[in-house]
């Protein structure tokens, strides 16, 4: 692959493997890559679970949602977005319009086993809270997947992966299928 002609956003849920698959996509390509999360937390000057407990889930969503279209509207690069970012058919039409969209898609399981020890995460955070059931705790994040589950499936290119793939793999699988789309 020679030179992206859009972006290339990756979407899915948290612990898909988004930023170090974009980072893996850029030293292939020697592409810049942006990871949302990071780059809301240096705007903000703050961690994301930060930001969730000083203004709340609203307020980071707009700040999110204002950053990820600044991002997508710069000279074309990788960016990662955060799991909860394609909030609306209307931001996930946006960004369609103006990049490749790809969802990454490790199975249920998968994610769920990186994800039941993170305390980092805001959603994980307030659901070991809420409950210190794993069984709880799994029942309500698979719940939040599945409600955006459709949101991601509207991608230009799902890309699933296993357990035992490293990101360069994932990345490489990508840049197959985004030079085909290009074309």
């Amino acid at each position: 692959m020679d030179k992206l002609t859009q972006p290339i956003v990756l979407c899915g849920f948290m612990a898909s493997g988004k930023t170090a698959t974009a980072k893996a996509i850029g030293g292939i390509i020697h592409s810049d890559f942006v990871d949302l999360d990071v780059k809301i937390e240096v705007d903000e000057g703050k961690s994301i679970p930060k930001i969730f407990r000083d203004h709340g889930e609203d307020y980071f969503r707009r700040i999110e949602r204002r950053t990820m279209i600044e991002a997508v509207n710069k000279t074309p690069k990788i960016i990662s977005l955060g799991g909860g970012a394609l909030q609306n058919q209307e931001l996930l039409d946006m960004i369609k319009a103006q990049s490749i969209l790809i969802f990454i898609r490790p199975d249920f399981e998968l994610l769920f086993r990186r994800l039941i020890n993170s305390k980092k995460r805001p959603l994980i955070a307030h659901e070991w809270a809420k409950s210190r059931n794993p069984e709880i705790v799994k029942k309500r994040i698979k719940n939040v997947y599945l409600s955006r589950l459709s949101l991601y499936e509207q991608a230009h290119i799902i890309q699933p992966v296993e357990s035992d793939w490293s990101p360069y793999k994932v990345a490489n699988k990508i840049l197959n299928q985004v030079s085909q789309f290009q074309s």
